[in-house]
């Protein structure tokens, strides 16, 4: 199954409850969205699909208010750069509403919607803009990665939520299979089960001792597990991949536990370097673990410039397995 069919599913398997609504832009069959994910809904739940007119603003806005009054409603942004236009109702609204009326209303509000480069998409449909909402209070970010099953992951976001969720996709891992075992050169996929946030491991050898903890999430973790390998097959460097399945809040424990064992630690995303997830979770590794690093936390992300829509420029902006195994040496030595 790929990562694309897992979500679908899951929408169609949420749509069997009548509370539940999906709104955003050209989701009508036959296009079914810009990336497919909303194929067939608008075809078997014809009441319960809302197909707008193009105003990010307005679409959350409408969600937060069905929310308000019971609903269960996913929002559907077309591009994850889009997200910006949605900011006012998320940060001044979905987020404050629980408070602001001494905890009489909840927003379970589900905002769903692809970022990342990689197809060259150019400068204003390629960012990766999660980050942005990481110091807003009572805001969840949720990002599978293809070692997840992202269906699941939003079945259990959408029944579950209270308040409003982020649920972020990698647009380019929407074509890809799901990773099962050791499906990926060899990469062994332990899930970890006392993480509620959907935690795994990616090692070539869990018995060995690690040399280097990459933490990643979502679609990076590809790059990731691929530097397992290859830091292995061509340096002989053992690698650990810790890939996260919340960004927000994170999983604390297993990022100390991990970091106070292995010592090098390289934190992996897309989204630009500067004051990004990357930095909160530099961040509270020196915090706890200090006495245990052997060197400093090392950062990776993409460079401070607008994404390119030329792919060969767009891969000098954004990390590739390339840059990562360099970084990975330069820990290792």
């Amino acid at each position: 199954m790929t990562y694309l069919e897992s979500l679908n599913t899951a929408l169609h398997e949420l749509m069997q409850n009548d509370n539940v609504v999906l709104i955003g832009e050209d989701l009508l069959d036959p296009y079914g969205g810009a990336f497919k994910v909303s194929k067939g809904l608008s075809t078997e739940f014809p009441k319960q699909v809302i197909s707008t007119p193009i105003s990010e603003q307005a679409i959350t806005g409408a969600a937060v208010g069905m929310a308000m009054r019971g609903m269960k409603p996913i929002v559907e942004i077309m591009f994850g750069d889009f997200i910006t236009l949605c900011a006012d109702q998320i940060i001044n609204h979905a987020t404050k509403y629980h408070w602001m009326f001494n905890a009489q209303v909840d927003v379970p509000v589900v905002i769903r919607t692809p970022m990342g480069g990689g197809r060259g998409y150019g400068p204003t449909h390629s960012q990766s803009l999660e980050s942005m909402f990481l110091s807003v209070p009572n805001l969840t970010i949720v990002a599978p990665s293809i070692f997840h099953d992202p269906g699941k992951m939003l079945k259990k976001c959408v029944n579950n939520a209270n308040n409003p969720l982020l649920f972020i996709e990698s647009k380019v891992s929407y074509p890809k299979n799901l990773i099962q075992g050791k499906d990926l050169n060899g990469v062994h996929i332990e899930y970890l089960p006392e993480s509620n946030n959907d935690s795994l491991l990616l090692e070539l050898y869990p018995e060995e001792q690690s040399d280097v903890l990459i933490i990643t999430y979502g679609g990076m973790s590809e790059v990731a597990a691929n530097c397992v390998y290859e830091s292995f097959i061509s340096e002989e460097i053992i690698v650990t991949v810790l890939v996260l399945g919340s960004v927000k809040p994170l999983d604390t424990q297993s990022i100390v536990t991990l970091a106070r064992k292995i010592g090098r630690i390289l934190v992996l995303e897309e989204g630009c370097i500067t004051g990004g997830w990357g930095a909160e979770v530099s961040s509270i590794i020196h915090e706890r673990c200090l006495h245990s690093l052997i060197k400093p936390v090392s950062r990776l992300g993409s460079k401070d410039f607008p994404i390119p829509a030329s792919m060969p420029m767009e891969l000098e902006i954004l990390p590739n397995l390339g840059c990562l195994q360099k970084k990975v040496v330069e820990l290792a030595k």
